[in-house]
């Protein structure tokens, strides 16, 4: 399973045969990693080389341009989210972390242990705006502050894949296509166990800002989109350019081409690797990336998956939630 691959290298867990987890080679692992990390982050940066740079530049913008009818063709609508602190939480805004909006007569989200879980992001369609979704009421996204994955499904012996990810246990997302009923308080977090990439208790606003964006370079998609893979690109280029460095080339058009950040709609990116598979239709949701505030493991990306048709008719039953780091 790729995405269950991708978790256990991004965490440093060792899985033994049979899918147990030995302790002790996972402790190891981790301290060797983070050596290593802690290596490769004292050592001193090498200075470029302008002209090669330059070169570089020049070759990645031809490349580009030789896409861009592609590139054009998969544009999506994206809500860029700048996120900025809250003096006083307000119930209904569009937000990271803070208090849910919940009406009387529904089940609070809860994980199959019956811990409540805890509001990631609230979106107020209205405001967001988003086309080809909904345009009215509150979106909710709840993960879990119990377990190592955050409420992610990554260790199902039953599921694989998109469909394990789409098995909401310790996550949910729920919709309020009319928010004007009076909210009842949630229930209040248990102590023991609270690890989550965010601070729950210190909400930041979202501001949307509406763009278009085309496939970025860590998706499945991009092979069928653009004809062939990124790599095949370079590799066919620096063989009629043999004076371009293929690294410095990969490394300029995956800065062009990273879909990193917070965004509702548009295109995902990741740190190890795109979870579904070519053809896929499902498409980005929300993404919530690291910053200086929010740590999905080391400097991960967090993405929520739904199929287009669902997302039109506004069922959000079925959306996945995936994410991975370093």
């Amino acid at each position: 399973m790729k995405t269950l691959h991708a978790v256990l290298l991004s965490t440093g867990l060792v899985a033994a045969v049979g899918g147990v987890v030995a302790y002790a080679a996972y402790a190891y692992t981790a301290e060797l990693r983070g050596r290593m990390h802690d290596a490769v982050s004292a050592a001193p940066p090498k200075k470029a080389d302008p002209a090669a740079q330059a070169l570089s530049e020049r070759a990645a913008e031809e490349l580009l341009a030789s896409l861009r009818p592609r590139l054009v063709a998969s544009e999506r609508p994206v809500r860029h989210i700048a996120l900025t602190p809250m003096a006083q939480d307000q119930l209904k805004a569009s937000k990271v972390g803070g208090r849910a909006y919940w009406a009387a007569g529904r089940d609070y989200p809860r994980d199959p242990g019956g811990r409540p879980l805890v509001l990631l992001a609230q979106v107020d369609l209205a405001e967001a705006r988003l086309d080809g979704a909904p345009q009215q009421g509150l979106l909710q996204f709840f993960i879990s502050d119990s377990g190592d994955y955050y409420g992610a499904n990554f260790d199902d012996p039953k599921h694989d894949g998109m469909d394990a990810l789409r098995q909401a246990r310790g996550f949910r997302v729920v919709h309020w296509p009319d928010a004007s009923a009076p909210a009842v308080a949630p229930p209040a977090r248990p102590g023991g166990e609270q690890r989550l990439p965010f601070e729950p208790d210190q909400p930041r606003r979202m501001r949307f800002i509406a763009e278009r964006e085309s496939l970025g370079s860590n998706d499945s998609g991009w092979p069928a989109a653009m004809g062939e893979s990124l790599d095949e690109r370079v590799e066919a280029y620096v063989r009629a350019h043999p004076e371009q460095d293929s690294d410095a080339l990969t490394d300029a058009l995956f800065e062009r081409l990273s879909r990193s950040g917070h965004k509702f709609g548009g295109h995902p990116d990741f740190t190890q690797s795109d979870p579904r598979e070519a053809g896929d239709r499902q498409v980005l949701l929300l993404q919530l990336d690291s910053d200086e505030v929010m740590m999905w493991g080391d400097s991960g990306i967090a993405n929520f998956f739904i199929d287009s048709d669902d997302l039109k008719r506004g069922e959000f039953g079925r959306v996945a939630y995936h994410w991975d780091c370093y």
